[in-house]
């Protein structure tokens, strides 16, 4: 019986004029294009952009864009998804994944540069007053000799 009363309501008089869509006409047209131009904008600064930290701001940006064209094109649930997702998960994942990289980097090069270092600038130096060392130059100048394993220094 509900089916029923669902279908005799759905159906309209032939005198009657159906509610206007939120997005028919002109202006909602013009919205849309301006929605997608802005889209295709920023989805250009994001190829464009050469700094990976920089890069992320900018893809949060284009996130939120997107976020608003979803909401544009009437899907607030798919919006949503794209704003927490697009504009704050993704750009922090790779803001923070930039850190670490940079961080351990950076431990890695003052552990091995340091020792790398140190015996350069003896070597540039001159012998120390102790005495030549391990590190300093030896006997067959500054082009290898038996404590670097025949390789030549730069």
């Amino acid at each position: 019986m509900t089916a029923a009363l669902t279908l005799a309501a759905a159906v309209t008089t032939p005198g009657t004029v159906a509610a206007p869509d939120a997005l028919s006409g002109p202006l909602a047209d013009a919205l849309i294009a301006a929605a997608l131009a802005q889209a295709a904008l920023m989805a250009t600064a994001v190829v464009l952009t050469r700094d990976p930290v920089h890069q992320a701001i900018v893809l949060s940006g284009y996130g939120m864009v997107l976020g608003l064209l979803f909401l544009i094109l009437q899907a607030p649930d798919v919006a949503m998804s794209q704003i927490g997702v697009g504009t704050v998960l993704v750009p922090l994942l790779v803001v923070l994944a930039l850190h670490a990289t940079r961080r351990y980097r950076d431990t890695d090069n003052d552990k091995d540069g340091a020792e790398r270092a140190e015996p350069r600038r003896r070597a540039a130096s001159g012998p120390s007053a102790d005495g030549p060392s391990a590190d300093g130059p030896c006997a067959d100048g500054p082009g290898g000799g038996p404590h670097d394993g025949g390789q030549a220094r730069r």
